[in-house]
């Protein structure tokens, strides 16, 4: 077991990337430096792996991936799945069940590694952002599945108002219910319904507890609501947000610089 004495997270849409989702030069080089010196670097993303694998090449500086908000722990570096979450059949069944007959726009993800691929439900009249997300993903060759699996990694919920965040987390406490903000129009909130247990902290937890990384030197950075579980995880002098994080988490958080003025690659420089 290798044995590390520190460890720096981040998000990636909105944290690490710039809003085209390009990482600069220079936090691309920060990343690097700061691996030769043995610090553990991972991103923390609601990305599946297929879509941040788009957006980032095989040679990028990190030594893991957390996934999807944490239903999956990828060495970045061996290429190798370490942890993979999903939700039961009975769980599965419930939760379509209860989003069909509430009439939500919602996609239901296939389990790890095919978690790129779901199954979608949508009411007469879907909103822009459910029909945006579907078309990103078939201009990327991903169709649709016919049938809702058996077994889900995840719901991904499109709503509009977040009375519908908080109708569906107390609907389903035996779950893992996040708020999110659509990283594609910006404004519409998502829901994500995961396995219980399971989120970013919880991907972070399994990774400290592999290099037996003390929790005073850990590192997170986020934009978003669904970033509060690693926010939250670490000590409160530990925890930062980029400038254009929502008002709410910057009354909570250490606020560095935007993702547009490379705000990461500078708080690394400037920590380590």
């Amino acid at each position: 077991m290798t044995i590390a004495s520190k460890m720096f997270i981040t998000d990636f849409d909105g944290t690490l990337a710039d809003d085209s989702s390009r990482v600069s030069l220079e936090a691309i080089r920060q990343l690097k430096r700061i691996g030769d010196k043995g610090i553990i670097r991972v991103i923390a993303t609601g990305r599946n792996l297929f879509s941040l694998r788009t957006a980032i090449n095989d040679e990028f500086p990190i030594d893991y991936l957390i996934f999807s908000s944490g239903i999956g722990i990828y060495d970045w570096k061996k290429k190798e799945l370490l942890q993979e979450y999903s939700i039961d059949k009975s769980f599965t069944k419930e939760i379509y069940t209860h989003l069909v007959n509430s009439d939500y726009d919602f996609m239901v993800q296939l389990p790890v590694p095919d978690n790129h691929f779901f199954h979608y439900h949508s009411k007469t009249e879907p909103s822009g952002d459910f029909l945006s997300r579907i078309l990103h993903y078939e201009s990327r060759g991903i169709t649709a599945v016919k049938e809702c699996p058996e077994n889900a990694s995840q719901f991904v919920v499109i709503c509009k108002e977040i009375e519908h965040y908080n109708s569906l987390k107390s609907r389903f406490l035996n779950l893992k219910v996040l708020r999110a903000t659509s990283p594609i129009d910006k404004r519409t909130i998502w829901v994500e319904i995961l396995p219980a247990g399971v989120s970013k902290a919880s991907g972070i937890e399994y990774l400290q507890l592999l290099h037996s990384i003390i929790h005073e030197n850990i590192i997170t950075v986020g934009n978003d609501y669904y970033d509060l579980d690693m926010l939250q995880y670490v000590n409160s002098e530990n925890a930062y947000v980029v400038s254009n994080a929502p008002d709410e988490l910057k009354t909570e958080f250490k606020i560095i610089e935007s993702n547009q003025n490379d705000g990461v690659a500078k708080l690394i420089e400037k920590l380590y």
